[in-house]
């Protein structure tokens, strides 16, 4: 690696590893569609502006993983299958993107309970740095199942803490992984282990571990899509006072179980579609329902108020292989098209700006009389 890209690398984790800008929000789910359509959403929360691009990875692209010294000395991979995801910062470690053959994978932040694999010398030659596990995922694997086979091949380590004499702290991740049949599963690295969960429901969060997320929802058995009856209190009648009663009591905060009981409530409770223009839509519309203005989180310290917030929101349609996204100054959904895009990039990596004014159209003049 050249010492531009070792300092740009440098750069990167620094910012994203120090520990003023908060940023655990993150929020994804998983849409079927009766067709078979499988569709992906998640939102991208963080303190620090990202300055995220869309990445454009093509086949036969070489990664070689990094280790806990920051010395990029770890496994020697190439990638497989071409793939586009958000990178940050200019550097194309991705947190989020979508194969060529329909796999997506997302990273969220996992605080607290995120412990990777120790690391030994003996081992390094099969290293990766847990930031380099989308890329990892993306580049090699096809499917869920492939997920499940080959990611006991890699040894995923703690990444460097301390780069070019800078400190930093960890980067706790958790993984979601679906495939273009539905399929899906979460990585979660605890204790030094690697825990693959069955994901039924789709839907991830952060902080705790997936496990206690399904348990938890046991305290929302009572949440229904259809209104409540009205309550006679001894002739006294308490009716609602208005539409979606059923639903009362759905959380409404920005906690990491709070958003994913309202995730798995709105994609369960939502009515099947047809199409991938109807299954794209609904993974739109639901994962707006967790979108964080600026000001809404924050965090203060001695120093500063540091505010969370939705910087892009992305989603992958694995039917037409499309990764769209929007960004928290322009709400205009945009894609890029991944097959045009790999055959475009000539064998080299390329970026999207999402920085993008906002593009709301004037359609004025388009009014007609009533008929």
């Amino acid at each position: 690696m050249s010492l531009l890209r070792r300092l740009a690398a440098a750069a990167l984790l620094v910012a994203l590893f120090a520990p003023a800008p908060s940023a655990d929000a993150c929020t994804s789910i998983r849409i079927k569609t009766t067709d078979g359509g499988v569709f992906y959403a998640r939102t991208m929360e963080y303190g620090q502006d990202l300055g995220s691009k869309v990445a454009i990875i093509p086949k036969g692209t070489a990664f070689v993983g990094t280790l806990p010294d920051g010395a990029s000395k770890g496994l020697a991979f190439t990638a497989k299958y071409g793939f586009v995801g958000m990178n940050a910062l200019g550097i194309n470690n991705l947190s989020d993107g979508m194969n060529e053959k329909g796999l997506v994978v997302g990273g969220l932040l996992f605080p607290g309970y995120a412990g990777y694999e120790p690391f030994s010398p003996d081992t390094a030659g099969n290293t990766i740095a847990q930031f380099e596990v989308v890329n990892w995922l993306l580049s090699q694997c096809a499917t869920v199942a492939d997920v499940r086979r080959d990611i006991a091949k890699v040894r995923v380590c703690q990444g460097p803490t301390t780069l070019n004499g800078v400190a930093a702290g960890p980067l706790p991740l958790h993984f979601t992984v679906h495939d273009a049949t539905g399929a899906s599963i979460v990585l979660e690295y605890v204790d030094g282990k690697l825990n693959i969960h069955e994901n039924p429901i789709g839907v991830l969060t952060n902080s705790p571990d997936f496990t206690w997320m399904l348990t938890y929802l046991s305290n929302t058995v009572n949440l229904s899509a259809v209104n409540v009856p009205a309550l006679d209190l001894a002739g006294y009648v308490v009716r609602q006072t208005g539409q979606g009663s059923g639903m009362l009591g759905l959380p409404g905060d920005f906690t990491p179980p709070s958003r994913f009981v309202r995730m798995v409530a709105l994609t369960q409770s939502a009515l099947p579609v047809t199409g991938p223009d109807a299954g794209l839509g609904l993974a739109m519309t639901i994962i707006g329902n967790v979108d964080i203005p600026k000001g809404a989180v924050r965090e203060k310290d001695a120093s500063e108020v540091v505010y969370d917030v939705t910087q892009w929101t992305a989603a992958a349609d694995t039917v037409r292989g499309r990764y769209y996204y929007h960004t928290a100054a322009d709400r205009n959904w945009r894609y890029v098209d991944l097959g045009q895009a790999l055959a475009a990039a000539g064998g080299h990596i390329q970026t999207v700006a999402t920085d993008l004014p906002p593009a709301y159209p004037n359609i004025t003049a388009t009014a007609q009389p009533s008929k």
